[in-house]
């Protein structure tokens, strides 16, 4: 009986320490498939959606019709592990698209070189010109490396042109506190490899210390949040702060244990905002703040590899704090790597089951485009779902009426486990129906489809 109740007790702390914020419906579609571990989605100003793959391949990509581009292909990319061709990120003026203002046409790349048994990590400046990456430069090398831990997400400063570089601890924990290793640290530099003047410690690429392997990167608000890999408890959102020490190995998650608690006093660590226990692998990170999505609005987005999902933080006012959390998707799609936002509100993640622990699909590897479920009335303007189905709870027959178009719909209804009972109706359906349903009292759902719009609601079953 004591090991019921902790166990219950256990899962109630797991999933109550957020509150729940309603959630919205949702809509998904595959924009590309056929990839192979993508690693970055970056949004750019010319509204294509670039990325990249982990064998060492960058290309373009539509977010309308998903046609795919090829423009660069990088033979010395080693890939094996957990590593290989990983961050991306672009110049602040690569497109300023304002003739008053110079275009900086660069892009750069991090990613594995070497052989396996001397694994070594390096930056690269390349130059975009009619649909290609070329002319080369090396920013930094021989960062050491790893089959694991290599972190790898990149982010430029638009103020003052400084590239940030997450790094893992390639394995070695001992190095995320040796101030001297650039492994386990957050590292700050000028575009040209220099080390800034005003880095926190002199003579130092180093920004932040005692990370395991930070994979996630994004600033907002002067705050830069970064998600940090744990080992098998506290994975971790950490907002990083200049010349601050996180506390890996000698602290995992809160410091919440007598040892961590002791060293957390001695050496100032900063705590993260939000723990996953048990871990669930998280990977990128972007904020969103859009009317499309009204329910995430100031959340963090992040998605998981192990948990395969995309989880909605919502921060507090100052961004400081989480104040409620939602997930979505929960293994659905697989193993989730990266996520971006259009600057339109339209959410694209990107799977990672090729990576050596997925379960690949046939589709596999995907870039995912998330909106809103909406339906098109009968005037062609796009807005919610006008709907009512009634009554809820119901106990015999159950009424369902819109004023959308009628016809290609189709409306069946799903068991709580998601698992199709039966076909209610299908096309040219007159928008209002009786439906009488034999099914054993419980929780249902009724699934509304017209052409590729869909709307879920949750019916209850109740007796007599």
């Amino acid at each position: 009986m004591y090991k019921t109740t902790v166990f219950l007790i256990t899962l109630f702390v797991i999933f109550y320490r957020y509150p729940l914020a309603a959630q919205p419906d949702l809509k998904t579609r595959d924009l590309v498939t056929g990839l192979d571990t993508p690693w970055e989605l970056y949004w750019v100003p010319d509204d294509y959606i670039w990325l990249t793959e982990r064998y060492g391949r960058v290309s373009r990509v539509n977010p309308q019709s998903g046609e795919l581009t090829e423009i660069l292909r990088l033979p010395e990319v080693l890939e094996d592990g957990e590593r290989g061709l990983m961050g991306m990120v672009l110049h602040p003026q690569f497109y300023t698209n304002v003739p008053e203002i110079p275009n900086y046409p660069y892009v750069y790349l991090i990613y594995n070189y070497g052989t396996k048994a001397d694994s070594k990590v390096k930056i690269v400046r390349y130059t975009y010109s009619d649909n290609k990456l070329t002319s080369p430069l090396e920013i930094m090398t021989n960062i050491p490396g790893a089959w694991n831990h290599d972190g790898s997400r990149l982010w430029i400063n638009p103020g003052d042109w400084t590239l940030y570089v997450t790094m893992g601890d390639a394995a070695v924990s001992e190095r995320a506190q040796n101030l001297s290793s650039l492994n386990g640290k957050i590292l700050r530099m000028n575009l040209d490899g220099s080390i800034p003047s005003d880095n926190p410690f002199p003579n130092s690429y180093v920004w932040s210390w005692g990370h395991r392997n930070p994979q996630g990167l994004v600033v907002v608000n002067g705050k830069m949040y970064s998600s940090e890999h744990g080992p098998d408890t506290d994975d971790e959102l950490n907002i990083i702060q200049k010349g601050m020490n996180y506390g890996w190995p000698n602290v995992h998650g809160y410091c919440d244990l007598p040892a961590e608690k002791t060293f957390c006093e001695t050496n100032g660590i900063i705590e993260p905002i939000a723990v996953w226990t048990p871990t669930i692998a998280v990977a990128g990170i972007d904020y969103y703040d859009n009317d499309l999505i009204p329910e995430w609005k100031n959340s963090i987005l992040l998605v998981a590899l192990k948990s395969s999902k995309l989880v909605q933080m919502k921060l507090n006012e100052n961004g400081n704090q989480v104040i409620s959390q939602n997930d979505y998707f929960k293994f659905k799609f697989g193993r989730l790597r990266d996520v971006c936002v259009s600057p339109g509100g339209k959410v694209y993640i990107a799977t990672s089951n090729k990576d050596g622990r997925g379960n690949p699909g046939q589709n596999d590897d995907r870039i995912i485009e998330i909106t809103p479920s909406t339906l098109k009335k009968n005037d062609g303007e796009t807005g919610n779902i006008n709907y009512k189905i009634y009554p809820n709870p119901f106990s015999d027959n159950i009424y369902f009426n819109s004023d959308f178009i009628n016809t290609n719909c189709s409306v069946s209804i799903f068991d709580f486990l998601g698992n199709k009972i039966k076909d209610l109706k299908n096309n040219y359906w007159d928008g209002t129906d009786e439906f009488g349903i034999s099914v054993d009292n419980g929780i249902y759902f009724i699934k509304f489809n017209y052409n590729t719009f869909t709307h879920l609601e949750k019916i209850v079953k109740v007796g007599l």
